[in-house]
């Protein structure tokens, strides 16, 4: 009798501890809002997956540990979240908990060790060897050439305190040239893989973001906090504001707020188009930034804060958007749209398509 009882409790304990995983993987989500519990149950934050173009979406926080204990990244804002270049189930997130990263599509992650819990701003995978992997975390940019296992602290600022690098990026035509910039307006580049740093570009406005071109790595946009954006055609030798025929910033001038930066793509079917969000809204160029387009939305200009913005890489007419609570899709470029809730209460801060299956798309939400 003793042995039977053993047996069932031991099955129950397997029953639950199955259940809870699923829970957190994001196999099974549910959400309790009655009349005696005003406010719904917070969902998470962390990162979300949809394997039917967003039409449904599942958690995938699952954090894998030797401890054996279940645990999750659903409390963790999500800064950046990219795919290694040669792996589309091989995926890297800058949070503001640390680094973390998949192998196996999302389904569970793990830590690189060094940072711990500490923020990283952003990350970069070499395009030519995955194991070459650049972090841009506080004062410091880092590397690891042996796939996350020792890190090596290539360029660092001390002096100044406030200083935060905001954005690494590499190319995939010149495997040595690494690009860097901070939130003091100063753009670095490396063309020995991050063995020595020139600063070549100085503005006076946070970067947040750099974007190398699919069709030509000289040509690189600079995308900052409230001054616009900058381009260089050749790697940084000149750049778009030194002219006024090319400066990409009175293109923009035409619409209010549009230098207020909250996000920019390119469209992988056509050269030089790129949709940018930012605090007017949605806008388009089809000609490198010399002019935009404005897309019209559902909301009034201005009228929402848009975060992560996607479009197919297969169907250029296949836009996807995200605001506070709210994710937008369209399939016609933008002439008519569709609405869904976002399966977060967290901001819709990064959409993600896999070029290889453009139905699986992945959402990264930080806290409001």
């Amino acid at each position: 009798m003793l042995k039977i009882n053993y047996k069932i409790k031991k099955a129950i304990f397997f029953l639950a501890l199955i259940f809870l995983s699923l829970t957190i993987s994001g196999c099974i989500f549910s959400i309790t809002n009655t009349p005696s519990s005003p406010q719904a149950l917070a969902l998470p934050l962390g990162i979300f997956r949809s394997d039917d173009a967003s039409a449904s979406w599942k958690t995938k926080s699952l954090l894998a540990n030797v401890t054996g204990k279940l645990l999750a990244i659903s409390d963790t804002s999500i800064y950046q979240l990219i795919f290694d270049p040669a792996d589309h189930n091989t995926l890297y997130a800058a949070t503001d908990k640390g680094l973390y990263y998949s192998l196996t599509g999302a389904e569970s992650w793990q830590q690189a060790a060094l940072f711990g819990t500490s923020p990283i701003n952003s990350v970069a995978v070499d395009y030519f060897n995955k194991c070459n992997v650049f972090v841009a975390a506080g004062q410091s940019i880092y590397k690891s050439s042996d796939c996350l296992r020792t890190w090596q602290e290539l360029y660092f600022d001390k002096s100044r305190p406030e200083l935060q690098f905001s954005t690494v990026a590499t190319e995939d035509y010149n495997k040595n040239i690494v690009y860097a910039a901070n939130n003091f307006g100063e753009i670095l580049k490396s063309m020995d893989f991050g063995k020595t740093w020139q600063t070549i570009k100085r503005i006076n406005n946070p970067i947040k973001q750099i974007l190398v071109d699919k069709d030509d790595t000289r040509i690189i946009y600079f995308a900052t906090d409230s001054a616009g954006i900058f381009k260089t055609i050749d790697g940084g030798k000149t750049w778009s504001d030194e002219k006024p025929e090319t400066d990409l910033n009175k293109g923009l001038d035409g619409f209010y707020d549009s230098k207020q930066f909250h996000n920019l793509v390119q469209d992988l079917t056509q050269k030089n188009t790129l949709v940018m969000a930012s605090k007017y809204g949605l806008l388009k160029t089809t000609d490198g930034g010399l002019t935009w387009q404005n897309i019209e939305l559902i909301t009034p200009e201005r009228g929402a804060n848009i975060y992560g913005i996607a479009v197919d890489p297969k169907n250029d007419k296949l836009i996807y958007y995200g605001t506070d609570t709210t994710i937008y899709v369209s399939g016609d470029g933008g002439k008519n749209w569709a609405t869904q809730k976002s399966p977060s209460s967290g901001l819709v801060n990064i959409l993600l398509i896999d070029q290889q299956n453009p139905k699986i798309i992945y959402l990264g939400v930080k806290s409001k």
